[in-house]
């Protein structure tokens, strides 16, 4: 029996964005794709062990092993990972390790496999603390460099990858894309109780304007909300801010204040994967004024539930939407304006249209395939031993 090991430590649910759905969407088709002779051992923390064993509780050849760590402190995570991690990989005979989530371990009793989502703390060093960024700037290349293979979640990020880190060898950073959550395409088992939640989240009946994303500074939130300002008085819409507060926040919140009714803006801190499904299908455009992406779920996950997209043509985000989204100048509030007018004044066949090439787009994506390539690159690694 060969063992695949698996590093999900890093995962402390609802806060660490868009790699939780990476790993914890990956993880739940992996299990279909393992040969007679293959498992999977999940090591797990305090926080993530009764999520990952109820989403593979039915899932055959698949083990969540608990290690008790609490992982929220990223530093005593990492300590833990490199100190007595080791020891628990080798005691479940793993043949490779899979980390999906931008650390490697110093020295592992395995070949190693460790995605790099992207290189955000060189782009955008801010987004970080002091403390965060030194680790990064420690913790990714060293990642890199130990790994018998790197996973890049897009062609963008494997060229950031590569363009970063010293020696990096182009035939061992390997594209895995993400995919939308097929949940995000269905249609809503309740619609009275979806347009209950929806009013609840946005504080009222009307259309909306949305925008999803944790406020990083690199996320230039700021320019979706002045854009939305700029056609206050001409468009009947709220605008709806979904995410978690990070260091950009102040700056969100300045912008907010200073729309012409800011009492139209609603800053929702969290949505459930249902409110926000919800929110995807009560919207008329979802805003995505991102600087930097290393993949960009939110534009998937809007696109498979019909939502016309606005977004910003940078980092992997034209890779994922291709051309199915409306396009506008970066950090341009008035040219985000334009945009997003033409998308909510346009008329019911131009709606159409975009929601169609939309969903068009987002079905070319599967967690099948993310977990297909996964796989293959761990049964290499372990060919390495």
């Amino acid at each position: 029996m060969r063992t695949f090991a698996v590093n999900a430590l890093f995962l402390v649910p609802g806060q660490v964005g868009g790699t939780e759905t990476y790993l914890r969407r990956t993880l739940r088709e992996l299990p279909a794709l393992l040969g007679a002779d293959e498992r999977l051992v999940v090591f797990a923390n305090a926080e993530n062990a009764e999520v990952l064993a109820a989403d593979l509780s039915s899932a055959p050849g698949v083990e969540v092993r608990p290690t008790g760590l609490r992982a929220a402190s990223r530093v005593r995570r990492l300590l833990w990972e490199n100190a007595a991690f080791p020891r628990a990989v080798a005691s479940c005979g793993a043949a490779a390790l899979w980390n999906p989530g931008n650390a490697a371990l110093l020295r592992a009793p395995c070949p190693q496999v460790t995605t790099i989502h992207d290189m955000q703390y060189r782009r955008f060093p801010r987004d970080f603390s002091p403390v965060a960024l030194a680790a990064m700037a420690f913790v990714v290349p060293a990642a890199v460099r130990r790994s018998a293979y790197t996973l890049a979640v897009s062609e963008f990020s494997r060229r950031e990858v590569l363009h970063f880190v010293r020696g990096a060898d182009p035939e061992r950073v390997l594209v895995t894309p993400e995919a939308a959550d097929p949940f995000f395409a269905m249609p809503p088992e309740n619609p009275e109780a979806d347009s209950a939640r929806v009013r609840e989240l946005s504080g009222d009946d009307g259309p909306i304007v949305l925008v999803v994303s944790n406020s990083y500074p690199h996320k230039s939130l700021e320019t979706a909300v002045a854009a939305y300002g700029l056609l206050q008085c001409e468009i009947p819409h709220r605008l709806v801010v979904v995410g978690r507060p990070r260091r950009g926040e102040p700056a969100l919140q300045a912008a907010i204040d200073a729309l012409p009714d800011h009492c139209r803006a609603s800053r929702v801190h969290y949505a459930s994967r249902a409110d926000l499904a919800a929110l995807y299908r009560a919207a008329d455009v979802l805003v995505f004024p991102s600087l930097y992406e290393g993949f960009g779920l939110p534009v998937l996950e809007a696109m498979s539930a019909g939502l016309p997209v606005v977004a910003a043509r940078e980092g992997s985000v034209p890779e994922v939407a291709g051309e199915a989204a409306v396009w506008a100048p970066s950090g341009d509030p008035a040219g985000f304006a334009d945009a997003i007018c033409g998308v909510v004044l346009g008329g019911p066949d131009r709606r159409a249209a975009l929601a169609a090439a939309g969903r068009a787009r987002a079905a070319e994506f599967s967690w099948r395939r993310t977990a297909a390539l996964t796989l293959d690159a761990l049964r290499r690694a372990a060919e390495k031993q």
